[in-house]
């Protein structure tokens, strides 16, 4: 319980650090942006240079936990989108190539996953649909194991 708590609070102190000493950051210019309207959440946005991001996203920094920053982060990003469970993956199948990630594998259900490699790191997309509107997306980025070990060997 101790040791939760204190990762909890670490991880807030470090986004809050993160994101107070970053500079207004450009956002990607490929017609994929941040969300717009608020400065701050946009330069957050921004520190992921290499994920693309709908109009519509918005972060749950309360469900999200980021280590790092541009092309080098690593962890979870909790998202909620105004678009569709099913336009939400369309958007990700289509926009990640743009940003040199390749396709490993996807599940179109009511739970779809989408999975990426690019340049030793893996990211795992989980779209769900909302209950009000639009859909729920977290996104897991980690370190791609290269050592080859399986575990059906």
């Amino acid at each position: 319980m101790f040791f939760s708590k204190y990762i909890q609070i670490l991880a807030i102190l470090f986004l809050f650090l993160f994101t107070s000493c970053a500079g207004k950051v450009p956002l990607i210019s490929t017609g994929v942006s941040g969300p717009e309207g608020l400065p701050e959440e946009e330069a957050f946005f921004a520190k992921f240079n290499d994920l693309p991001m709908s109009a519509s996203s918005k972060m749950n920094v309360e469900k999200s936990l980021i280590f790092g920053g541009e092309s080098d982060w690593f962890g979870r990003i909790n998202l909620t989108v105004d678009l569709s469970a099913a336009e939400t993956f369309d958007f990700y199948r289509y926009e990640m190539p743009n940003f040199g990630w390749e396709q490993i594998t996807s599940i179109r259900s009511d739970v779809s996953i989408l999975t990426y490699t690019r340049v030793g790191r893996v990211a795992n997309i989980r779209i769900t649909p909302s209950r009000v509107r639009g859909a729920e997306v977290w996104i897991t980025v980690s370190p791609r194991n290269n050592s080859g070990n399986s575990i059906d060997k």
